[in-house]
């Protein structure tokens, strides 16, 4: 076995069947040792977009990889990794490099910066939990396992960039993985669930709002439950929008800040605690920061840290809080008085097409809201992700979207990355803007390629729409791509959407679609047609 066999091999066992990427001459041996295992690679067409994919891919699997070649191609992933560390997804980043002669005499080769060979490693260890090259063979196979474990502790990207000829060396066969042992300081994580406790007991309203972290720990389950015993309404959030817990009767809506409805604001600003759990309190899950919630009101728990307005305990993960909350707070009854799954759009409310009126964003919503179905993997962009906050989610539906560090063009990638994670039969569908789309669109070609069935939905406002509600300029226009044609030079299928009529003869198709390749459905709307939500933020952000 060599270096490269005994990487793919841990990888195997840690549940990674596929790896996204590109080869290049520095990594062209580990290339050869992937060809040659259990693992498929799959071919994105640029290492940004191959980033992307692992990113989607990590988000139902638990862990992503994606190999590149030294230079360039690393630095092309850059953006893509960045904002796995943003939004904590265990993503691997494998890089070849120059020979470990070259690494100590520094001739200028091609792909390098004159004198700088550790110019990658340098900038990547500001965007990963591990970063490093590696030079002495001796140690590489120790080197990854710490690498991996790191990413699956921290669930944060890793970056290893291995050598060429190290790539090759020959070493012993992994044994079993030992993971990362859980670090809890256990007097801290006492003291933070005594402090909720206290608050809740003495509280007459307590809302839990989870987020990213709670999907990346894998406690959803536990975070139902905890509803389900104390009675404690919960909402969703814009940033790890909580897919999982939307239908449940204790769920109360979408919180935003002021884009909420204004029964959940009211419900939550007047809550003695609202409790997140793994989230970030940004502007933009905070509505612009129009949330009116005060100091004394928020716990907020995250990144192995808990905050109250009487104390703050470090080393407790969130695991460890969730579990030690299920096991003191008090049983309890649902309040009758709390509203229930305030969304704009959703299932309930009754939608009726009117065949000849124009598409609308709110009427597509609204459909949309009827078409999505348990079990789908359902990716968002930018202007659709801030839209799909208020679009309620069946029970079953795995959520994907790009929502703290906002890349354009990443939801089109990761679903991508999906359709290789997802089960079989499961539908894949991405909600895009067209400039969103713009940016990732070439893996359209690559969906075609592996036939990977996906339902599309590319919303043309014809620009960046909530750039224009910011500041309006002729910069915010794009080309005008006729996206329902793009499948016939790329492959699939394509369907354009004017009017209701139109996206009913559409959806009935997309209901049976099974490929071959993806389904493009170009769904026509005003470049100035936004919801409320949208407008809101918008107008926050204009501010600043």
């Amino acid at each position: 076995m060599n270096v490269s066999e005994y990487l793919l091999a841990r990888l195997k066992s840690l549940g990674v069947d596929h790896v996204f990427g590109i080869p290049g001459d520095f990594i062209l041996p580990f290339f050869q040792s992937l060809g040659d295992s259990e693992l498929e690679h799959i071919a994105a067409c640029n290492e940004l977009n191959a980033g992307y994919a692992a990113d989607g891919y990590a988000h139902l699997r638990g862990l992503g990889a994606a190999a590149v070649t030294y230079g360039p191609g690393a630095f092309s992933i850059v953006n893509a990794v960045a904002g796995a560390y943003a939004e904590s997804v265990p993503l691997l980043v494998i890089s070849g490099g120059p020979t470990t002669s070259a690494y100590a005499s520094q001739p200028v080769l091609h792909h390098t910066l004159p004198g700088k060979y550790d110019a990658s490693v340098k900038i990547f260890g500001q965007i990963t939990a591990y970063a490093a090259v590696l030079d002495d063979p001796q140690q590489a196979t120790a080197q990854i396992d710490e690498a991996l474990r790191i990413c699956l502790s921290q669930n944060k990207p890793v970056y290893l960039e291995i050598p060429s000829d190290v790539q090759v060396y020959p070493c012993d066969e992994p044994a079993a993985f030992q993971r990362a042992p859980a670090l809890c300081d256990e007097a801290s994580l006492a003291a933070a669930v005594s402090d909720i406790l206290v608050r809740v007991s003495k509280g007459e309203r307590t809302v839990i709002i989870p987020g990213h972290e709670v999907h990346r720990e894998g406690l959803q389950g536990k975070v139902l439950e905890l509803m389900e015993k104390t009675g404690l309404a919960a909402a969703s959030m814009f940033i790890g929008k909580a897919d999982f817990l939307e239908q449940h009767p204790q769920c109360i809506g979408a919180y935003q800040g002021a884009g909420s409805l204004a029964e959940v604001i009211s419900y939550v600003e007047a809550a003695d605690t609202v409790l997140f759990l793994g989230v970030v309190l940004s502007d933009f899950n905070l509505g612009g920061f129009t949330a009116k919630l005060s100091d004394k009101q928020v716990v907020n728990a995250l990144d192995q840290r808990v905050v109250t307005s009487t104390g703050s305990y470090s080393d407790v993960s969130l695991t460890d809080l969730v579990d030690g909350l299920l096991e003191v707070l008090p049983s309890g009854e649902a309040d009758a008085c709390a509203p229930q799954q305030m969304f704009s759009h959703k299932v309930s409310l009754p939608y009726e097409p009117v065949a000849d009126a124009l598409m609308t964003n709110k009427r597509f919503y609204d459909r949309m809201a009827h078409f999505v179905r348990s079990g789908d993997v359902v990716a968002a962009d930018a202007g659709c992700a801030i839209n799909a906050t208020q679009l309620q989610l069946p029970e079953g539906v795995t959520y994907l979207a790009s929502c703290y560090w906002a890349s354009i063009g990443m939801g089109f990638g990761a679903a991508f990355g999906a359709c290789f994670a997802a089960e079989p039969g499961q539908r894949v569908l991405a909600l895009e803007g067209d400039g969103s789309f713009q940016m990732s669109a070439q893996e359209l070609s690559s969906m075609a390629r592996y036939d990977c069935p996906a339902i599309v939905f590319v919303v043309n406002n014809k620009g960046y729409t909530a750039e224009r509600l910011i500041h309006d300029g002729p910069f915010n226009d794009i080309a005008d791509w006729r996206y329902h044609q793009l499948p016939a030079a790329f492959g699939g299928t394509g369907l354009e959407v004017h009017t209701e009529g139109d996206l009913e003869a559409a959806l009935a198709q997309a209901e049976g679609h099974t490929g071959p390749g993806p389904l493009i459905i170009e769904v026509h709307v005003d470049p100035w047609d936004a919801s409320e939500a949208f407008t809101l933020m918008s107008e926050t952000l204009r501010s600043h």
